[in-house]
């Protein structure tokens, strides 16, 4: 038997094996508390519990033959080459002005008031699929499209929510998604089928969220015609609408079951090809060699992914070596005494499961990462679909963790109010419990699936 097959000791049992996440967890609430859920800090966290559960193991040399091992777990290194072509990918798209050329469709429509809250929540759940990122669109229509629809009669609070909406659905659905790509590596299948699989909870929660959106999206605005027309002139540019093109092509691409990483290759390529062209932006922004060091949208796409990257290999380790301990085999077996009796019961217990991580994380990904392998375990024990226990995990990590008053997104949102306003001073800054109600796609999502999981909706056995 060699050192990676036997069965990891500790001094004090198979229970100490938790140390290395507990420590992880710990350190990241402090982290959030202290409002700094920075990545680099949760990578420290990580380092720090591995350290931790070296000094308890029995055999030093075996649990650090053990972590080099699970480092190369393919569902990590999946998760890791992914990133960087969806990186590289979202960094061009991000960088190709398609907020300023939403923003220019809105004002030739000539959509105000609930109309115009509406197409906010639509476009930005188009942006948010095409980048990838809800934190960037939150930020990107916070500083853009927030003044503007005040300017447009929008209900300031409605249209937060739209935006906060928005951003949930694109990662929620999009293809190129952090939260999208762990769910599916961590359930050992393809991104493709996740996202065919959970258009019907996505479109289910969009369609009532659309007609709330415009039950409750009029306000009033006090600036003049000409004020308002004067700031849209500025904010608004319809050169970057071509990029809409890339975007269309992964996702039809990933939904046509073609695998994920053709599917992003086709929309880089469309990308520098559809750019260009269009004039949208030079293939010199995309990448470029200044001096000694190289640059450009891409390059900072696929760079800005590399620190989740690392803590997505430190997260499955130190999720390995409870397994390694039979710890996480005993925590099943109770989880099946207890609540996963049923394939319901087991539904419900990935809920609770991702629901309490979300909570003491903050980082959705960083979430579905720490709880993803343990809810593998758990729906092959009752042989439910790995796009099932996918889609569970990812709804509920972009329902309320986007209205929790410490996540990043939250946090970003009414920072950025503080800057529009600085500028712009008609500007409404919101507090955390004005707009939270009205992020009613977020709101929507947790409740639908805990409904799926007790109704049995969407469910198939794989």
């Amino acid at each position: 038997m060699t050192i990676s097959e036997r069965k990891l000791e500790f001094h004090g049992g198979p229970a100490v094996s938790v140390l290395p996440i507990a420590v992880f967890l710990l350190s990241t609430i402090v982290l959030v508390l202290k409002g700094a859920p920075a990545v680099e800090g949760m990578i420290l966290a990580a380092m720090l519990g591995i350290s931790i559960g070296m000094i308890f193991a029995k055999d030093v040399a075996q649990y650090s033959e053990e972590v080099f091992s699970l480092m190369a777990n393919r569902i990590a290194t999946v998760a890791v080459v992914c990133w960087l072509w969806a990186g590289a990918f979202s960094g061009i798209m991000a960088a190709s002005g398609l907020v300023e050329a939403i923003v220019w469709l809105g004002w030739k429509l000539n959509l105000q008031g609930e109309w115009f809250t509406v197409a906010v929540f639509v476009s930005a759940s188009l942006f948010a699929t095409s980048v990838g990122t809800g934190l960037g669109t939150v930020v990107g229509f916070t500083t853009v499209l927030y003044p503007a629809g005040i300017v447009l009669g929008a209900n300031p609070a409605a249209l937060m929510g739209a935006i906060f909406s928005g951003a949930a659905l694109g990662d929620n659905l999009a293809p190129i998604s952090d939260t999208t790509i762990v769910s599916a590596a961590t359930q050992e299948t393809d991104v493709g089928g996740v996202v065919r699989s959970r258009l019907k909870y996505v479109l289910i929660a969009a369609g009532i969220s659309c007609v709330l959106f415009f039950i409750f999206g009029a306000g009033n605005t006090a600036l003049s015609a000409s004020e308002a027309q004067q700031l849209l002139a500025e904010t608004a540019d319809p050169r970057g609408l071509p990029m809409l093109i890339p975007a269309a092509i992964v996702f039809l691409v990933a939904f046509s079951g073609r695998h994920f990483l053709g599917a992003l290759t086709a929309g880089i390529a469309s990308a520098m090809i559809v750019g260009p062209v269009a004039g949208v932006f030079s293939l010199h922004e995309v990448f470029n060699i200044t001096g000694n060091s190289v640059a450009g949208s891409a390059v900072s796409g696929a760079m800005s992914l590399v620190p989740i990257s690392i803590l997505t290999l430190l997260l499955v380790t130190a999720i390995g070596i409870m397994q390694a301990s039979s710890f996480l085999e005993r925590h099943i077996t109770w989880l099946q005494a207890t609540i996963a009796k049923s394939v319901t019961g087991t539904e419900l217990a990935i809920v609770a499961l991702i629901s309490l991580t979300n909570i003491c994380v903050s980082v959705n990904t960083v979430a579905m990462i720490a709880a993803g392998p343990l809810v593998n375990v758990l729906r092959k024990r009752f042989g439910l679909s790995p796009y099932r226990s996918a889609n569970l995990m990812d709804a509920i990590s972009c329902s309320f963790p986007y209205l929790l008053p410490y996540a990043a997104t939250t946090v970003a949102a009414v920072a950025i109010q503080q800057e529009v306003a600085k500028r712009y001073g008609f500007v409404e800054i919101l507090s955390y419990d004005q707009f939270a109600p009205f992020a009613f796609y977020c709101v929507l999502l947790f409740p639908l699936m805990i409904v799926a999981a007790v109704t049995g909706f969407g469910r198939k056995k794989g």
